[in-house]
C-alpha cells in the first residue's frame, strides 16, 4: 500500500523534530524544565533558583541570565563542602553534549541578587538563558516552597 505523499512529508517532519521540543521551554537543542525559585521574605537581599536543562546537541555553556527582577543574575558552582552558602560565583555552567544538568541546592544553581521586592508564592519570574553558542531562552520560574 502506497502512502499518500502529504503524509509521508509529515512523518518525515515529526520524525526530524529536536526531542527538546517536549520541555517547559526550548530553543535549538535545549531545553528547561522545573525553573523555579522559593518565596523569598521582605528585605531579602539574593534567591537562589533551580532548573533542569537538557541538551540534545553539542556542549554549550550558560554564561548568562537576566531579569527586571533583580539587579543581577549570578551563576553558583557547588561549593567544596556542599553548601548553598559557600557556593562560588562562576563565568559559565558547562551543559554537557546529549545530556542533562539539574541545578539544584548544594550544586549548581542561579542566585538573584538585590531583589526588587519578595517574591510571593504562585508568582512567575520572567528571565532570559544565554549560552556560549548565542542561544537565548526566555523561561519563567514559578515561585513555589521548595
Amino acid at each position: 500500500m502506497k502512502m499518500p505523499k502529504p503524509i509521508v512529508v509529515a512523518l518525515l517532519t515529526l520524525a526530524a523534530m529536536p526531542w527538546a521540543s517536549g520541555h517547559d521551554f526550548h530553543a535549538g537543542a535545549i531545553g528547561v524544565d522545573r525553573a523555579r525559585a522559593g518565596p523569598s521574605t521582605p528585605g531579602q537581599r539574593e534567591d537562589a533558583a533551580y532548573l533542569t536543562i537538557t541538551n540534545s546537541g553539542k556542549a554549550d555553556e550558560l554564561v548568562a541570565v537576566s531579569c527586571t527582577v533583580a539587579s543581577s543574575v549570578e551563576l553558583r558552582s557547588p561549593a567544596q563542602g556542599g553548601r548553598d552558602a559557600d557556593a562560588r560565583t562562576v563565568r559559565s555552567i558547562p551543559i554537557p553534549a546529549r545530556g542533562t544538568l539539574e541545578l539544584k541546592p548544594d550544586g549548581y544553581h542561579l542566585a538573584f541578587i538585590a531583589l526588587n521586592y519578595s517574591f510571593t508564592a504562585g508568582e512567575r519570574i520572567a528571565a532570559k538563558l544565554r549560552f556560549a553558542s548565542g542561544l537565548e531562552l526566555p523561561v519563567e520560574f514559578e515561585v513555589r516552597e521548595q
